[in-house]
């Protein structure tokens, strides 16, 4: 083999359907993704409860979508309640996702070998926080306004 030969060959290897280079890669691209789809998910199931009729079915709705939007109760939406407020919320929420879902990913990847138990492993904690966030400013704001 002379060096014009081996110049012409592709250096890079080939990826293996299902192999160890596939799920790193669908990872990478994909757990921003994910992570948005959950946390607006949570969000989608907390609307539609809040809409059935019941005390305890709008007390739980309203604390997945305080969950899935945890960037509500920065925009005031429990006592304002424009349009504005919940269209920032929902894009700040999305975007809060998201990066947290590729964070964990990228974090994921770190080891040789990753998939989506490993993205979830890095996942929980990240969500767990926010979750445990929004919904302590939410307890916050309702002792200080007198509800509680």
């Amino acid at each position: 083999m002379n060096d014009v030969d081996h110049a012409e060959r592709p250096r890079s290897p080939r990826v293996v359907e299902d192999g160890i280079i596939f799920h790193r890669t669908r990872l990478r691209t994909r757990g921003g993704l994910y992570a948005l789809g959950g946390g607006l998910g949570v969000a989608l199931v907390g609307a539609i409860l809040l809409a059935m009729p019941g005390t305890l079915l709008g007390f739980v709705g309203f604390a997945l979508v305080f969950a899935g939007l945890p960037v509500l109760p920065m925009t005031g939406a429990p006592i304002v309640s424009s349009t504005t407020s919940y269209l920032v919320a929902i894009l700040a929420s999305g975007a809060l996702w998201f990066l947290l879902g590729h964070v964990s990913a990228l974090r994921a990847t770190r080891r040789a070998v990753a998939s989506w138990p490993e993205w979830l492993r890095e996942f929980r904690p990240l969500a767990l926080g926010v979750w445990a966030g929004s919904l302590l400013a939410l307890a916050l704001g309702a002792v200080i306004l007198g509800a509680l």
